[in-house]
């Protein structure tokens, strides 16, 4: 079956001081897989300051493939104080094409002490209605990362590990989620991860029924894919029941080499017949879920288009280069932003070049 790919979910991590071209290898492996189409997602807060710089610049100057940034809002920086409808005014001002928030992921929104749900958000978010900004959300995490019975080391020394009595649950940040859509029911979201409800059919077609502008997206980990193979009939006719609300999307990034094995993953899940195979990452066996042409079409390509819009808004280059150098002033000689400072320094002797 042939069909043209959007990734609407990709990220650069990669903040290590020589890293500047990494990204270039990403999106070759991408545009070799046959994506046509991706979204750049800015990873603040708790990475790096220049995360929104980095989509932007990619996204200028990556020409295999039409590119979106979708920029985050700084939450824990030195900017940090600047209010959320003005960060959101100037990342529109740049060239983001959408906005990015994993501040309900449970690590950061302990940290963070506010949910989406938050008066502070509410100009945003109402001004991102108002205007039809799409927006991705990565909200709660895999309900195991709760159990402390299935705790791993990994997960340990990842953070990943919520059941300690410090973090919400995942309820608890979902309820959060929830207030925030009934303050702004026009938003147009896409939840990160199929919103981590693939042992839940019944919440997920309850989500989609309440909230109308609501879209998932099917960025794996493993145990999503694991819960659809567990009732993979009734998750087959939920798919074609909410074909035009599903998006596809594999979390690549320029610090993983898996990226061409999470493309092979998310399309053979929607494509093979529901007998069982084995992933091409991760070595679980799942089942397919045996989806129609259109609604492969629709996941893999036409969804994206709607949600982002046809074509990229343009990178205002006399802007961008104007925030790089302020930021640089204000960053320099600051130890911990060593790598964020590289960053610009590289990407403007790239550019004089």
């Amino acid at each position: 079956m042939a069909f043209r790919i959007a990734d609407g979910h990709v990220h650069l991590e990669n903040v290590e001081i020589g890293a500047f071209d990494k990204p270039q290898k990403l999106l070759d492996t991408m545009a070799h897989k046959g994506v046509t189409d991706a979204s750049l997602l800015a990873f603040m807060p708790f990475c790096d300051v220049v995360s929104n710089l980095r989509v932007l610049y990619w996204k200028d100057r990556y020409k295999r493939m039409a590119l979106r940034a979708f920029g985050c809002f700084h939450e824990t920086d030195l900017y940090r104080d600047i209010p959320y409808e003005k960060q959101y005014e100037t990342l529109m001002d740049l060239g983001c094409d959408g906005i990015k928030f994993i501040q309900m992921k449970p690590d950061r929104r302990r940290v963070l002490g506010k949910g989406l749900n938050h008066p502070s958000y509410d100009r945003a978010l109402s001004a991102m209605e108002e205007r039809g900004t799409p927006v991705v959300i990565h909200s709660g995490d895999p309900e195991t990362f709760w159990d402390p019975g299935q705790v791993t080391d990994y997960m340990l020394k990842r953070g990943w590990f919520y059941g300690d009595g410090k973090h919400l649950s995942c309820d608890a940040i979902y309820a959060e989620d929830f207030e925030m859509l009934e303050k702004h029911p026009k938003l147009r979201v896409t939840f990160a991860h199929f919103f981590f409800l693939s042992n839940k059919p019944d919440e997920a077609r309850r989500v989609m029924d309440r909230y109308e502008n609501v879209n998932f997206d099917l960025t794996p980990g493993w145990e999503m894919y694991l819960g659809f193979s567990r009732d993979i009939d009734r998750w087959q006719t939920f798919f074609e029941e909410y074909a035009d609300r599903i998006q596809f999307g594999t979390d690549s990034n320029d610090d993983k080499d898996s990226n061409a094995d999470l493309n092979d993953l998310v399309r053979m899940a929607l494509t093979h017949d529901k007998s069982e195979f084995e992933m091409p990452i991760w070595g679980h066996r799942i089942k397919g879920l045996d989806l129609s042409a259109e609604t492969v079409e629709k996941i893999c390509y036409k969804n994206y288009l709607r949600f982002v819009g046809e074509r990229p808004r343009q990178v205002n280059r006399p802007l961008f280069y104007q925030t790089a150098q302020r930021m640089l002033s204000d960053i320099r000689g600051l130890c911990d932003m060593a790598p964020s400072i590289q960053w610009i320094e590289d990407m403007i002797l790239c550019d004089a070049q």
